[in-house]
């Protein structure tokens, strides 16, 4: 199990969960209220001092911008089964590959990820997790701040350098600039590593078990649901 920290209430003494915002005693505040997140703070924050982030994260009344995190998700993941079924073999220019892989990942984007964060908090409620679903969302949510980085400074790289080619065999884009390609497919693996850590560290401080629990519970998800959707995107032969 995790280690629950105590926050005591100034005012009454009594002994309080440290994500309590009230004493449950006395019902004084015991402290701060984050009624809502600034983007660009709490992103920042998130790479800088994680625990830290998904605190006021987990405080927040609102769980803003996870929705816009989550587009950013959809996006990835279907360029991502676009470059697993190499695709690029069945278009003669990026154009169209382009413009299916953007409207394809704003539309499966809130289902898949809905999905995966109800997946995930009944995992974590499996191990006799403590969190809300509202919590897992928020969670859920902003760990994929690596992800949005992805999507925003990486796949244009991708596009602009490789082309067609990144989605292809022949040639693929490892044929065609191999350094080039092995550098963003790290980049890539990086941000993905880097979400699955961040979502596994605020699940474990939420749902208050050890980080290794926390860790399956992410993984399982993340497995399942890549397997699936790599299972219904084959379904179109795209």
């Amino acid at each position: 199990m995790g280690t629950m920290l105590r926050i005591v209430c100034p005012v009454c003494q009594h002994s309080n969960d440290d994500f309590a915002i009230k004493c449950v005693s006395c019902r004084s505040y015991i402290q701060e209220r984050v009624p809502n997140l600034d983007f660009f703070a709490t992103a920042w924050q998130i790479i800088e001092s994680p625990k830290l982030a998904f605190k006021k994260i987990i405080l927040a009344e609102h769980k803003n911008y996870v929705l816009s995190l989550a587009l950013f998700f959809g996006i990835g993941t279907v360029f991502t089964l676009m470059w697993a079924k190499e695709s690029g073999n069945n278009f003669d220019n990026l154009l169209p590959l382009l413009v299916l892989g953007i409207v394809s990942g704003v539309v499966v984007a809130i289902p898949l990820f809905l999905g995966m964060t109800f997946s995930l908090h009944g995992i974590a409620k499996l191990f006799n997790g403590k969190a809300t679903f509202k919590e897992t969302y928020g969670i859920a949510g902003w760990s994929l701040v690596p992800v949005m980085l992805s999507v925003v400074f990486v796949l244009p790289l991708e596009l602009a350098t490789l082309g067609l080619y990144f989605f292809s065999t022949n040639p693929s884009g490892y044929e065609v600039k191999p350094v080039v390609f092995s550098v963003l497919m790290g980049l890539d693996g990086i941000s993905a590593g880097w979400s699955i850590l961040l979502a596994a560290i605020g699940i474990s401080m939420a749902h208050r078990f050890h980080f290794i629990i926390a860790l399956l519970s992410v993984l399982m998800t993340v497995t399942v649901f890549s397997f699936l959707s790599f299972i219904v995107y084959s379904s179109f032969n795209i």
